[in-house]
């Protein structure tokens, strides 16, 4: 085994979001001494270097194997309207299912767009008669698509720009994710 240099201990350390004063504490190792250590104004005995990096690693591994991915927190169940839908249509699925979003998916699998909630109740307040237009002409960006295999933390990420995320498994629509989705993982 090839030993790290002291820089991998702080930088897994803070990638686990472990302070120097927990990581004493757990380890029965002083902090100022944590700190000396990475700071590289130490030269640490091979022990104390050893048990500190065999936790912080162990605790990585750990929390890599506890992470869901996006077939652990996913609906399965797709709502999707196709080209040929109006903006009726849409609202019509969002208020039979209680959805905010939804994505435009043609019988092929192509995902050409997505229609909103808050797109759709802008438009209309602002002009009524839009209601009867086909989605095509005001759909927004489609939804990211990820494989079921996708970490968590990821997705989070690109529920920052979209407001949903199609699963996938080669070529077929598994589920969606929102941020109702991570809602409730944070309930479990």
């Amino acid at each position: 085994m090839k030993i790290p240099d002291l820089q991998n201990i702080k930088n897994l350390r803070k990638s686990l979001n472990i302070s120097q004063k927990e990581l004493g504490q757990i380890l029965g190792i002083p902090q100022s001494t944590i700190s000396r250590i990475e700071n590289e104004s130490m030269d640490p005995p091979y022990s104390k270097f050893k048990k500190i990096y065999e936790f912080l690693e162990n605790e990585r591994r750990k929390r890599e194997q506890t992470e869901n991915i996006a077939a652990d927190i996913m609906t399965k169940q797709i709502y999707s309207i196709d080209s040929n839908s109006t903006m009726k249509d849409a609202m019509e699925i969002m208020n039979k299912y209680s959805i905010s979003q939804i994505p435009i998916i043609e019988n092929n699998g192509q995902n050409l767009g997505s229609i909103t909630s808050k797109k759709i109740q802008k438009l209309i307040i602002d002009n009524p008669e839009l209601i009867n237009t086909n989605v095509l002409n005001f759909k927004e960006l489609p939804f990211p698509e990820v494989e079921k295999t996708w970490n968590v933390k990821d997705i989070s990420n690109l529920l920052v720009n979209y407001s949903a995320v199609l699963v996938k498994e080669f070529d077929k629509y598994l589920g969606i994710i929102t941020d109702s989705n991570f809602l409730k993982l944070t309930l479990r």
